[in-house]
């Protein structure tokens, strides 16, 4: 009975499909010195792309922010002051995913050199 119900679990799992591969593509860094609201970039159709890390070159009281919609913060990085108090968004090594069709942004960062490295993969069925 065991080999049996064995047997059928693993010839049913044969059916099942995967949501596909991943295959890397390439890497990127994509980066801008201008103040204002920047499109970086776009994932293009059929891949995905793994933030790997980001950056700024601010010094002071200064922070910049990057955003998939143009405007509300997703991450940030640089130096700010809150009562008194100086808090360091430092370059960050943490990793996320970003599906297809999303729009990456750089916020108003007064003129500083701010950066983001991703990682490009096609999704392969």
């Amino acid at each position: 009975m065991k080999t049996i119900l064995f047997i059928a679990f693993f010839s049913f799992m044969g059916t099942l499909k995967a949501q596909g591969n991943l295959q890397f593509n390439q890497t990127l860094l994509l980066s801008t010195t201008q103040a204002s609201n920047v499109l970086l970039g776009t994932v293009p159709a059929g891949k995905v792309w793994k933030v790997e890390g980001f950056g700024s070159g601010n010094s002071g009281a200064s922070e910049c922010a990057w955003s998939f919609d143009g405007t509300n913060a997703a991450f940030r990085s640089g130096n700010v002051y809150v009562g008194g108090t100086a808090y360091q968004y430092s370059n960050s090594t943490s990793t996320f995913w970003l599906p297809s069709g999303t729009t990456v942004y750089s916020l108003n960062c007064s003129s500083n050199y701010r950066w983001i490295s991703i990682i490009e993969f096609n999704i392969v069925p």
